[in-house]
């Protein structure tokens, strides 16, 4: 038996700018308040050459995967 999965559009105001647009994607609702904000989390997909290449430059550089990721992320996006 197959199922469908249907999906409604929301509708709603398309965001202000670019940057209303990034700063409401982050927040859910455990998010709100007082509390300080929690990292989001980032899933990719590698080929595994490429994710071999990606270890070895951070352990040449004896730093993890992840801050080198950031380090690229925060570079790029400067």
């Amino acid at each position: 038996m197959a199922f469908k999965l249907k999906i409604k559009p929301t509708v709603g105001a398309a965001p202000a700018s670019a940057g209303a647009f990034a700063a409401g994607a982050a927040l859910v609702q455990s998010q709100t308040g007082p509390r300080p904000e929690k990292p989001v989390r980032l899933n990719l997909d590698l080929d595994p050459a490429t994710h071999r290449r990606l270890k070895i430059a951070a352990i040449d550089r004896g730093i993890s995967v992840a801050v080198l990721v950031r380090q690229a992320i925060e570079r790029e996006i400067s």
